[in-house]
């Protein structure tokens, strides 16, 4: 009996998250947007009329994931000899027709407005234009590229088009911080200081050059230490090397068994300073002088 009650239980458990997965779905009637945002979209190409299209498109959320705005770069003059902000759009559900209703707002003070439609992976949008009915179709191909095209669409089938290139996604440059390098003339007791004391992994250098050592951080991210015959300079507190934990009582604990000093951002020794948005931090420094920060915050 207790087993046939565990497993009623354990199955209306999963039918539950089954039907708030779904009910999820549902509730998110913008969801088909989800691939252009925080991209910038761009496309070249010429209209059947021979003259030309130009367009860079940004797409973000506002309104806590309600609506979906666009701004738009293109020609912002008859001539098409000037490249500028051209359009502000605004994509919204409406709960009363159940349709994905949205506004272009040009620069020339017209106002395109009309529905969207999403076929799978694929965004439809129509309007009227003139005494035509018009629709712009992004098909998908991968996460970096749609199909683009602009005619007459009826019952899914292109019986004209005007415009027909494709928008990509602009690559960025993507980022990830390597290395910090510090110049140092106490290369032993510098290098054992973030071996011994902040307990970093010491890692070899790649050339087995003399005169480096390197630590990792976490994953890839590293500290270089070189030695140099230097200029002295000022070890201001405003620049630092800063490491994050979770344990920063342990940490405290660890630096004061090993008689190192530590202070708030105000200078004051033993003290620990607290950030308006919650973050404790020390400030310490290594035997060239470089201080370090070391705080609380969570990634």
């Amino acid at each position: 009996m207790k087993n046939l009650q565990r497993k009623s239980v354990q199955l209306t458990a999963l039918l539950f998250l089954i039907t708030s997965s779904f009910i999820i779905a549902q509730d998110n009637p913008l969801s088909g947007f989800e691939n252009l945002i925080g991209k910038t979209w761009k496309a070249e190409g010429t209209w059947g009329d021979g003259s030309k299209f130009k367009q860079e498109i940004d797409f973000s959320y506002s309104l806590e994931g309600k609506t979906v705005i666009t701004e738009s770069k293109g020609f912002i003059n008859k001539e098409q000899t000037e490249f500028g902000h051209r359009n502000h759009g605004i994509r919204k559900y409406d709960a009363e027709s159940d349709t994905i209703q949205f506004w272009e707002f040009d620069v020339f003070g017209g106002v395109t407005k009309g529905k969207v439609v999403f076929k799978g992976k694929n965004i439809l949008y129509q309007y009227a234009y003139g005494d035509s009915q018009v629709t712009d179709a992004w098909e998908y191909v991968d996460d970096t590229t749609y199909n683009f095209k602009v005619g007459s669409y009826v019952d899914g089938v292109w019986q004209q088009i005007y415009l027909e290139t494709q928008f990509k996604a602009k690559e960025a440059f993507d980022f990830h911080f390597d290395h910090e390098s510090l110049v140092v003339t106490k290369l032993i007791e510098t290098g054992d200081f973030y071996r011994d004391i902040l307990q970093l992994k010491e890692i070899p250098h790649p050339d087995k050059a003399q005169g480096f050592r390197w630590f990792q951080v976490r994953g890839n991210s590293q500290l270089h230490l070189i030695k140099k015959d230097v200029i002295v300079f000022k070890k201001d507190k405003s620049i630092h090397l800063c490491l994050s934990t979770q344990n920063l009582e342990g940490i405290i604990e660890h630096l004061m068994s090993n008689n190192i000093d530590f202070y708030n951002w105000p200078g004051e020794k033993g003290s620990v300073t607290d950030r308006s948005d919650g973050v404790k931090q020390i400030y310490l420094q290594d035997p060239d002088g470089y201080w370090v920060e070391i705080n609380t915050a969570k990634h």
